[in-house]
């Protein structure tokens, strides 16, 4: 029992000492936030339209709707980006051409997007795992992620220009082993999603590409927990194909992992967590839920021995931060009946638990 008493202290020191209540410094990926757009020179002319040019690219790539390039629903964003500029600077690169990077606010761009309707990325997605079969009819195989591959590089720049992230297979002895290319290029998604196992990341793109006598023709099939979709895409050249593509992808993952916020509105979502009796534990609860998409607020209200009550503010619907609770790796819901036996409540204090959300932290 004094050991109990001893944690339970030290655990709500370390909570009154962490209380948090703003959004995370890490919720806006830096990729996200900063382009860049060649000038002629350093004159306020050839800026100011570098500067449209960045937050053009910037507005996409947090939204993964490349139709806002010519939207008049932004338009006004862009001919004035100076409110959200953070930062700019001058560089050459490799081809001797000025080129100027330009970084914008993240947190006011979402909310001028909020208030237009327009919802954008969650900071925290999951990464598209794509086996690429490609074949030029010269050549045919597995694309890698080597720098230089031009298939390779040509997907990467279609996903990174829509805010999609994006990892390759290592295509390492266990990969060859188990995945061939006439798998993926016939279609075969048995052994490619075993294989995708060791990757830990829900989505699953199987993509086909080959060269036709006027162009390009991309067959794409993404797999999510299981269940798959298809589409087609063409161009004629290689770019264009994977663009359009790209696109398709974009619009289906974006009910899932795209979020509007109510800027007028805050909605509390009491939860107990068990499983916390350090410091550290403690201060990985209160990050991992602090950057959940939705959270604007995170408070303590409540300890014990093994376990925290924490009060959550959002700004979206409770349901969509559950759904996302949901997808962690390091909660798991837990009965309110098996909580209080383990802090030791009577069923007195169990009525109290059974109408809030509980989690176990797992090790």
């Amino acid at each position: 029992m004094e050991t109990g008493l001893a944690v339970r202290v030290i655990v709500l020191s370390v909570c009154l000492a962490f209380l948090y209540a703003g959004p995370s410094a890490a919720a806006s990926p830096h990729d996200l936030l900063a382009a860049g757009a060649p000038v002629a020179d350093q004159s306020a002319q050839a800026r100011a339209e570098a500067l449209e040019s960045a937050i053009t690219q910037v507005l996409v790539g947090m939204t993964g709707r490349a139709e806002l390039a010519h939207s008049t629903r932004v338009a006004d964003l862009i001919k004035s980006p100076q409110p959200y500029l953070q930062q700019y600077h001058y560089e050459r690169g490799e081809d001797g051409q000025l080129e100027l990077i330009a970084r914008f606010d993240g947190q006011s761009l979402r909310r001028a997007l909020a208030k237009r309707g327009i919802p954008s990325w969650q900071a925290k997605r999951p990464p598209v795992l794509v086996w690429f079969a490609f074949d030029s009819g010269d050549e045919h195989g597995l694309v890698t992620e080597d720098a230089g591959e031009q298939p390779g590089e040509a997907l990467r720049t279609a996903f990174a220009e829509l805010g999609i992230p994006l990892i390759f297979p290592l295509l390492d002895l266990e990969d060859r082993q188990r995945v061939r290319y006439s798998d993926v290029y016939g279609g075969f998604s048995e052994p490619v999603l075993a294989a995708s196992r060791r990757y830990s990341t829900e989505l699953i793109l199987m993509l086909r590409v080959r060269a036709t006598p006027t162009g390009w023709n991309g067959r794409w099939a993404l797999y999510r927990n299981g269940a798959g979709g298809s589409w087609e895409s063409r161009g004629v050249s290689i770019e264009q194909m994977l663009s359009d593509g790209a696109q398709a992808l974009a619009a289906r993952l974006r009910p899932d992992y795209t979020l509007l916020p109510d800027l007028t509105a805050s909605t509390l979502m009491p939860i107990r967590v068990n499983g916390v009796g350090s410091l550290e534990r403690f201060a990985s609860v209160e990050r991992l839920l602090a950057q959940l998409p939705g959270v604007i607020g995170v408070r303590l209200s409540g300890a014990g021995p093994d376990w925290v009550r924490m009060r959550l503010t959002l700004n979206v619907a409770p349901p969509l931060v559950q759904r996302e609770l949901s997808r962690s790796q390091k909660l798991v819901p837990a009965t309110a009946a098996a909580l209080a036996e383990r802090i030791g409540d009577g069923a007195g204090n169990r009525s109290r638990i059974e109408g809030e959300r509980v989690y176990r932290l797992l090790p």
